[in-house]
């Protein structure tokens, strides 16, 4: 009998979040077959998560530098505007 995990199981084996999980599986690439148990969960074979973990790594080797939905800047892009406004900031006190 094969053992299934349920979205949250996978998600904390890919490291990633449940709707991020959800989002990827809706992906037409993947191919991963709908399968939920009675209580109606979704639930994943142990070939799914393998699929996942490799569209993973496709993800982080095209290096996608924004979110394709929301234009958001991913990959601490944020971080380094505030560092730059905080470094300005700190000429002006001084001067």
């Amino acid at each position: 009998m094969e053992k299934y995990l349920t979205c949250a199981q996978v998600a904390k084996r890919l490291r990633i979040s449940i709707s991020t999980l959800k989002r990827w599986v809706n992906e037409p690439e993947l191919n991963i077959e709908e399968l939920r148990n009675k209580n109606g969960w979704r639930l994943f074979s142990e070939e799914d998560v393998i699929t996942l973990k490799e569209y993973k790594k496709k993800l982080k080797r095209r290096g996608k530098k924004y979110s394709e939905k929301t234009l958001v800047p991913i990959n601490g892009q944020k971080k380094e505007q505030k560092t730059q406004y905080t470094h300005s900031s700190n000429i002006h006190a001084n001067a």
